[in-house]
């Protein structure tokens, strides 16, 4: 359990740091983020692909939960991050946060085509996980949206003022990436449960 925590903490603080420097560096950050999601991919691939002579490998929707983790853990810790910055994230407005975002999406696609089996077959725990991670994903959506609204009816005026279509829209799609989130990391906390010696003897 603890590596999912590991995990998930690390991807939340490059995503920030990634959008807190953009400023300091002399390229687009994001593509640096990109290229070491896609690094992380290969690396994690090929130590799983080792461990499968002695069965040790997550299987196919194991590491699509992880690797899902990690990327929306690091698109959205970037995107929220750059939506506290107050900037405008519209892309030639004098910063690369928006081109960052898309760029850090990229690369997690890229990483998935690296990563992803050559067969995907679904077994009875592999759907057990699944509706874990979507009741898990329903009520933190729920409760996020429920937070939005209290602060779009409540807020002074000083912060509504400053919630425009477009950055409601962004903090919309922030709130779907953490409810995936959490979704993914529900579906791995069940995975390591169910691999732990009590349960696998029960």
């Amino acid at each position: 359990m603890l590596r999912i925590f590991i995990g998930l903490a690390a991807s939340l603080a490059l995503g920030a740091v990634l959008a807190w420097s953009w400023t300091s560096w002399p390229f687009w950050p994001g593509a640096f983020g990109a290229a070491l999601l896609v690094l992380t991919a290969g690396v994690v691939c090929w130590r799983w692909d080792r461990g499968a002579a002695i069965g040790e490998e997550p299987g196919p929707y194991e590491r699509r939960a992880w690797h899902s983790m990690a990327s929306l853990a690091v698109v959205a810790s970037h995107l929220s991050v750059a939506l506290a910055s107050g900037l405008d994230l519209h892309v030639g407005r004098g910063n690369t946060l928006a081109v960052d975002n898309w760029l850090l999406i990229l690369g997690a696609a890229l990483g998935w085509i690296v990563m992803r089996p050559r067969s995907m077959d679904r077994d009875e725990r592999d759907a057990e996980m699944a509706n874990r991670g979507a009741h898990a994903g329903f009520r933190a959506l729920i409760g996020l949206l429920v937070v939005l609204l209290i602060v779009l009816g409540f807020a002074p005026a000083s912060v509504t003022e400053r919630l425009n279509a477009f950055v409601i829209g962004n903090l919309l799609v922030a709130l779907i990436l953490f409810s995936l989130l959490t979704a993914f990391v529900t579906q791995l906390l069940g995975y390591w449960a169910a691999s732990r010696p009590e349960q696998a003897d029960g």
